[in-house]
């Protein structure tokens, strides 16, 4: 037994000795007087200049003793509820022996856990009282920041260049442009599971819950792939160099982005039947649907603009100014903002949904192209085409926080619907880089 151990059997012992003859409760002037005790869970997102770290800190603070004759407080901690009835059976997080010290930081946690603390009081007389107990739930990391860490580097096919997760987060799928496949990624072991050969050079991916479906945009098509055994079912002829891809929140349209005739295709999911053409502006390239399923925005790469298209009547309501190249887009976890990868600036442009207003524009690498929000809504990945790196931008502060380590022009970004892991595309070396979060905490 450590020598801490011992002395804090012995006080024990000594504290059960002088209490039996005494008054069972802390309403006794005799006993100290009980502190308030309180717990707030202070970890998070901690972004220094060029690395992420994650904290799990919890702030333990009481009332102060005002008692002449305090001696000290301990500090209780369990997994369980119950420490007062059951103090043996917790663990002493901290002696301390000056009154007004009332504050304890702890940060030997676990994610995803629940924790409970309570403090003992005692005096010179060795009675003691005991607060209030507290209890903390420790979030799980994924709630905070994101991936930062490569964890798998995985070769797929020739030009891989949209990407997309299925709604569990089982498998990504990787377009492949010059291999005339897409790849079908394993996400729990990340590695290939198969693919799926498309003619007509697949351009991009999006994901509905039975199906996936691919922009083959030098054969003029959109395709559906049944995901329980990834078959090609429907395939059908639409406009000139279909681009972008998204699917609507109640998975019954498909908009494609026909970057060659300035136009966004409408298709019914199940059936890929056309629903309707919509006219745009010029060279549109990449598109994104709000999480109410009221607005799409679409980004028209020769002309600088983004288009908004109501979908309850596909009408377009709205074209802002964006820069002067825009070309990968996303929506925020909300739907609050729209942001845009502005090619030529080497900016990220936040769109405000609510009045269409363009706000700064967010500096990072040259070229940025694909842009992803993880789930907690707390970065935005974008993958800069030219300077061959991801940035990570933070958005409450609209700043480049860090980037990720590169591989070849990386283009398309996805993560999985637990935000634990991010997948790029990279296109000019034919793998899919995985990263996940680090080890690395404050």
């Amino acid at each position: 037994m450590s020598g801490r151990a011992v002395l804090l059997a012995i006080l024990a012992a000594l504290m059960v000795i002088s209490c039996k003859d005494s008054p069972s409760g802390p309403s006794d002037p005799e006993y100290p007087t009980p502190s308030v005790l309180s717990a707030l869970f202070t970890g998070g997102w901690t972004p220094p200049d060029t690395l992420k770290g994650v904290s799990k800190d919890v702030q333990i603070s009481w009332t102060m003793c005002p008692d002449s004759s305090f001696y000290r407080y301990m500090l209780y901690r369990s997994s369980a509820p119950g420490i007062e009835n059951h103090p043996d059976s917790a663990e002493v997080l901290q002696i301390i022996l000056d009154a007004s010290d009332t504050v304890f930081f702890d940060s030997d946690t676990d994610w995803n856990s629940t924790y409970y603390y309570a403090l003992e009081t005692s005096n010179v007389d060795y009675l003691v009282s005991w607060s209030n107990e507290v209890s903390i739930d420790i979030p799980s990391q994924n709630t905070f920041g994101g991936p930062d860490s490569l964890v798998a580097l995985i070769n797929v096919g020739g030009g891989p260049g949209g990407i997309a997760s299925i709604p569990s987060g089982d498998y990504v799928y990787v377009a492949c442009y010059f291999d005339n496949s897409v790849y079908v990624l394993e996400t729990y072991d990340p590695a290939v599971y198969t693919s799926v050969p498309l003619s007509g050079g697949p351009f991009d991916v999006c994901a509905g819950s039975d199906y996936v479906y691919v922009s083959c945009s030098s054969s003029n098509e959109v395709s559906s792939i049944r995901t329980s055994d990834n078959i090609v079912e429907s395939t059908v002829s639409i406009g000139d160099s279909p681009f972008g891809l998204c699917i609507t929140p109640d998975d019954e349209r498909i908009y494609a982005c026909c970057y060659g005739s300035d136009e966004v295709w409408c298709l019914d999911a199940s059936s890929l039947t056309v629903l309707d053409v919509i006219s745009v502006g010029d060279g549109p390239r990449d598109i994104c649907v709000l999480p109410s399923g009221d607005f799409i925005y679409l980004t028209n790469r020769l002309d600088g603009t983004v288009s908004v298209v109501r979908i309850s009547d596909n009408s377009v309501v709205s074209t802002l100014d964006a820069g002067s190249e825009p070309v990968g887009i996303c929506s925020s976890i909300l739907g609050d903002y729209v942001y845009v990868c502005d090619y030529s600036s080497n900016e990220v442009l936040p769109i405000r949904t609510s009045d269409g207003s363009v706000e700064s524009g967010i500096d990072v690498g040259a070229g940025p192209t694909g842009i992803a929000v993880v789930p907690n809504g707390s970065l935005a990945y974008v993958s800069c085409y030219l300077d061959d790196r991801v940035y990570i931008v933070d958005l409450s502060t609209s700043i480049a926080v860090s980037y990720l380590p590169y591989e070849v022009r990386p283009n398309g970004v996805c993560s999985l619907p637990s935000g634990e892991y991010l997948y790029v595309a990279n296109s000019s070396s034919s793998t899919v880089s995985v990263f996940g979060y680090s080890s690395l905490e404050f």
